[in-house]
Order: C-alpha cells, then structure tokens, then sequence
C-alpha cells in the first residue's frame, strides 16, 4: 500500500507523524506533502518517507479569513501541479492546508482520508467540511466530534509512539506551538517560577529572554524530550497540550491564544474549555494570563491528574491498512 499523508505544519504535522509511524510498522510505503517553507515539518517527516511535494499554505491562524479565500484558487492550481499521482489512500491532516492538496489527490485517484482538527469539540474545522462529500473517512479524535460530524469513526487522538523516558527535571516547559504566544512568555517570564522556565518561543523572537537570563529558543526538533522531563507544561490551545497530558501524563496548563485571530471566535474559547476538561489540564483563560496567574495555574496543574487516552493512530491505521488492494 501508497499512502500520501499531507502534513500541514505544527500540530497538523504532529498528527501526520503518528499515523505515519503505524503505517510504516504496518509494511505501507508512506511519503508526504508539507507546506513550502515549513522546514521544521521536512526534517520531521524525512526519517519515515519522501516530501514528494511543497504546497502553498493559503492562511495562517493570524488571517481572517478573506485574506484566505482570495488566496485558494492558486493554492489549488498550485496543489494539482504538484501533488503526484499514483497513491492507495491520502490522509489530510486537518488543517485548511490540506483542503487544496487532499482534492489534488483525490482527484488523482487516491481514497481520501480526512482527520478532523483535535481542537474541534462543537463545530467542524474547514478541513472536514471541505473534505468529508469526497472522504472514504472522517477520522474523528473524540467522542463529542460525533455531535457535528455524524458520519466520522471515532478513533481516539493521535498520540503517536512514546519515544522519550518519562522524567521531572524540574523545569516548566512554557510552549506556544508555530506561531507563538508573547503575552504568555512575558507573563511567565515575570513571574515567581522565572527561574525554573524553559520556553519554546516560535515565530516570537527568544533573545528578549535569552538576555533576561532564561532559557529560551525559537525552535527544536527535541521538543518532545523535553516535554517528557518537563515537571509541568503550559502551552497553547492545540496538540501539545493532549500530548503533554495524555500521551507524557504531564501536570498540563492550556493557555488558549488570542494573539491568533483564529482564536477570537467565542467558540474557540469554548473548545479550549472543553479540551482542558477532557485531558484533565488547568484552564489560563487570556485575562488571567499574569505572573500571578501563571504561578497559580502551574500549581494547580500539579495537584490535577491528567488524563489517559489510546492512542487512535493504532486504530486508524488499522482501518487505512484493511483496504490493501
């Protein structure tokens, strides 16, 4: 079996490696499409297949989305010319990248799978409402996607292999994904733990931190390492923070980020509600992130116990897998 999995960038790309792990371990060939530019994404894909294609990423979470719409046309063109043929199944990874590269391979005849987005409790993301008419599948990651997507199977969240020996050296892992979160790096840094953070900064310049004394870059391909010797992890309203909980079991904090326009939707901070909720992290709604209420909420995630998910990429990969022709 073929399998093109499109692994559209940050926690898309996270989901995309999960599922691809237990495919290769299943005898598939699996190869990727990435956005252009995301090198981060290349190096992670590249030890289990080829990056056969760079498609453009028509919006970001920082656009609304006109700016997005006027973008698509080309972003499929675009997609068409590159996406290759000759492929048993592709897998869009959820994110509005993947809608111009999953119809490209689809139209080139492979059976398409699409996940649904693991931030998505009371809507469907424009992935799945793109994608589900031409979809053999909706993978859904929990229960309550049922509720808007009634056709999907319910696979779990794609949590992946545990690569890392799960530890407490000590630190706070501050991590706020691609784009970053600087409110909540400021508010960590002035705060009574200062001296126990490690921050992950993304698209947010570090050296401010760096200068103050902490530990701070923009990326690392060890990310999961050290979310795995991390005491607690604060991070954004995304994968990370179901990684952290369920897959490490690490004392979480889901700091939803309004800095995204993506994130003012009052549904979205509904959904963080809900995500926190289910993985058994603590809340940091945007106006209590402060010194004060980062220190309080690192607190009360030690005292909370995360929860325990299977891991759906075992599942998913099952049912992909199942239709070997």
């Amino acid at each position: 079996m073929r399998a093109l999995i499109i692994a559209s960038g940050g926690g898309h790309t996270g989901h995309a490696l999960a599922l691809a792990e237990r495919l290769v371990d299943s005898g598939a060939i699996v190869d990727f499409v990435i956005p252009e530019g995301d090198r981060w994404s290349e190096e992670q894909v590249s030890r289990l297949g080829r990056v056969v294609a760079r498609t453009p990423k028509f919006l970001d979470p920082g656009e609304g989305l006109a700016e997005g719409v006027l973008r698509l046309p080309g972003a499929l063109l675009r997609s068409l010319a590159r996406v290759p043929r000759g492929y048993d199944v592709a897998v869009a990874s959820g994110s509005n990248h993947s809608i111009a590269s999953g119809i490209a391979a689809w139209l080139k005849g492979a059976r398409l799978v699409t996940i649904e987005a693991t931030e998505r409790f009371v809507e469907p993301s424009r992935a799945v409402r793109a994608l589900s008419p031409i979809s053999k599948l909706v993978a859904l990651q929990w229960e309550e996607q049922r509720r808007f997507a009634p056709k999907g199977v319910v696979v779990g969240p794609l949590l992946g292999k545990l690569h890392y020996r799960v530890r407490d050296e000590g630190y706070v892992l501050v991590t706020a994904g691609s784009y970053g979160y600087r409110a909540l790096f400021d508010a960590a840094a002035a705060s009574g733990i200062r001296d126990r953070l490690v921050l992950q900064t993304g698209r947010v310049d570090p050296g401010p931190y760096v200068r103050a004394g902490l530990r701070a870059f923009s990326f690392s391909p060890e990310l999961e390492d050290m979310i795995a010797g991390a005491s607690v992890v604060v991070t954004h309203f995304g994968r990370t923070a179901v990684e952290a909980a369920c897959k490490y079991g690490k004392p979480t904090v889901l700091a939803p980020n309004t800095e995204w326009v993506w994130m003012r939707n009052p549904v979205r901070m509904v959904e963080a509600s809900m995500m926190a909720k289910r993985i058994g992290a603590v809340l940091l709604p945007p106006d209590q992130v402060t010194p004060e209420g980062v220190e309080r909420a690192v607190e009360e995630a030690m005292k909370a116990k995360p929860a325990a998910c299977d891991d759906g990429s075992v599942k998913l990969a099952q049912i992909i897998t199942s239709w070997r022709r």
